[in-house]
């Protein structure tokens, strides 16, 4: 193009074809040289001029962001790869799987840059409607779990300047119907299945869990190093899971280690069973498999797996005639059964492990007697000694 057919440039904008760009003088904030950039595509010369404006501004106060053609899923394979370090294998592996099962296919190829907080509300919407298997419904548990994971990656992308602001900020999701509510045992149906598994090999282990609250991975990584037969106590120090197969021990959810005291029944129980597994592990002698000191294995030694534990709690409840239970459900009985007796919700959380009461307050509010009667009679006999 000769100097007589160059389009001409006016106070920083020029107009190529039938659209108009800006430029705008970028700082490298490793050199601190500024360099130009081009950025086109405007309908018209004041659109431009707008545009250059606010890059002008945003340029002087450092918070100038360049435009980019960076994908959703570009961003976030490069945002969860650089955290993963950060991460619990756990919630490495949950994230992956809401970020490929649901983000990626619903927006991974749009640009980051163009989000919005409307389009990811409709996006929210349809995961709520169709987003599960088979297009059935996905829970708003599960919708509102995978906008944390998006608000959480967008918020690290503002930091690093790939975008101006969060578009998940304002953007909604379909509302939860009330809690969730915990199909729990009372104490009651807590000793007909514990009868009722009495010639388990694993009744020892749903026994502990129903008396101290414990996760299934914190039962899985126990240790006979953190139990204190003598005073009743067990030190949770880490947490076992399974990721395809594979026995991965970390600490335990949110990193909450903790001290449970237990009750003379459940302390006999791990006694016996104590006994029986030493007697297994002179039966097999060399073959035994149990370097790291296991509470609960197999006869030979080897860890017993998460997932097998869940499977085998609600199997053992087969004819017991009780509300069908999940693994987890044990931790929502421990809370509940202490709760209703009047256990203060401090205590409570320091058992279970919440990282604070205000959480055990949530999630267990319905299972705390609403006893005003009570209250008031303190109260009199406080002041007045009556």
């Amino acid at each position: 193009m000769t100097e007589q057919t160059k389009p001409a440039m006016r106070d920083g904008i020029i107009k190529r074809g039938a659209t108009y760009s800006y430029v705008v003088r970028e700082r490298d904030p490793q050199t601190g040289r500024t360099r130009p950039r081009w950025v086109g595509g405007f309908p018209t010369q004041r659109a431009a001029k707008a545009a250059r404006d606010k890059a002008r501004v945003n340029v002087s106060r450092g918070t100038y962001v360049a435009p980019t053609n960076v994908t959703v899923t570009e961003w976030l394979d490069q945002w969860l790869t650089g955290h993963a370090v950060e991460l619990k294998p756990s919630t490495e592996h949950a994230y992956r799987q809401k970020i490929d099962g649901y983000l990626k296919p619903a927006i991974g190829a749009e640009r980051l840059q163009a989000l919005s907080p409307s389009r990811l509300s409709a996006v929210f919407r349809a995961m709520g409607e169709s987003g599960g298997k088979g297009g059935r419904a996905l829970s708003a548990r599960s919708v509102e779990y995978t906008r944390a994971i998006l608000r959480k990656a967008l918020n690290d992308a503002v930091t690093e300047r790939v975008i101006e602001v969060n578009p998940v900020t304002g953007s909604k999701a379909p509302k939860r119907d009330g809690k969730p509510k915990h199909v729990t045992w009372t104490g009651e149906q807590q000793r007909t299945f514990l009868d009722g598994v009495s010639e388990s090999r694993w009744r020892p282990v749903w026994l502990l869990a129903l008396a101290t609250g414990m996760r299934r991975g914190e039962l899985c990584g126990l240790t006979w190093a953190d139990v204190d037969l003598k005073a009743g106590m067990v030190a949770v120090e880490r947490s076992a899971m399974q990721l395809s197969g594979e026995r991965i021990t970390t600490t335990p959810k949110n990193h909450e280690r903790r001290k449970v005291s237990i009750d003379p029944t459940t302390l006999a129980a791990l006694k016996d069973w104590r006994k029986a597994q030493t007697a297994e592990r002179l039966k097999w002698g060399p073959a035994y498999q149990d370097a790291a000191g296991l509470v609960f294995t197999w006869e030979d030694g080897s860890p017993v797996l998460p997932d097998y534990l869940t499977k085998e709690f609600v199997k053992a409840q087969a004819g017991l005639e009780l509300p069908r239970m999940t693994l987890h459900g044990t931790r929502h009985s421990h809370a509940t059964t202490l709760l209703r007796e009047g256990v203060p919700v401090h205590i409570v959380s320091k058992r279970l492990g919440h990282k604070d009461p205000s959480v055990t307050l949530n999630v267990y509010a319905d299972a705390i007697p609403e006893d005003d009667d009570r209250a008031v009679q303190v109260f009199s006999r406080a002041v007045w000694g009556a």
